[in-house]
């Protein structure tokens, strides 16, 4: 194989995986999208609320680091809105870092000083993440 067929190989198999990539996670916001139309919520995709400093001090684990909020689902609950999100963090120091993705969910007063934020709440790490979404809608907007 010549340098050129090389790498003209290595960019069709880039740009195959860079595709496959894209249709999963579109197919992934999708789901999220069908399922806050479900339960009357919204969908968005980034961190629009810039909940990730907000939870980074309840996340569970001593030392999660590089705390970041992905794919959130957001409505009111009675006096609340409520949040429902992937959470993305490390653990470990130097080279035994883990990356980590769970879904949780927490509330905060609509109006500021009227009430208190609950605490984070995690759904069962077995669980797709698909489900790991439905397990938390079905507990809290019940």
């Amino acid at each position: 194989m010549t340098p050129l067929e090389f790498l003209a190989f290595m960019l069709c198999f880039t740009g195959v995986a860079g595709l496959i990539q894209y249709l999963r996670r579109r197919r992934h916001t999708g789901a999220l999208r069908k399922l806050a139309a479900e339960w009357h919520m919204h969908f968005s995709a980034a961190d629009r609320f810039r909940l990730a400093p907000r939870i980074a001090q309840q996340i569970p684990v001593p030392g999660a680091a590089a705390v970041r909020v992905i794919d959130l689902l957001y409505g009111v609950e009675r006096q609340n809105y409520r949040y429902i999100f992937a959470t993305e963090y490390t653990t470990g120091v130097l080279r035994s870092k883990t990356g980590v993705r769970r879904v949780a969910t927490f509330c905060e007063p609509r109006e500021p000083g009227k009430g208190e934020t609950r605490e984070l709440t995690f759904a069962p790490e077995g669980l797709p993440v698909i489900d790991q979404y439905k397990h938390l809608l079905n507990q809290f907007k019940s």
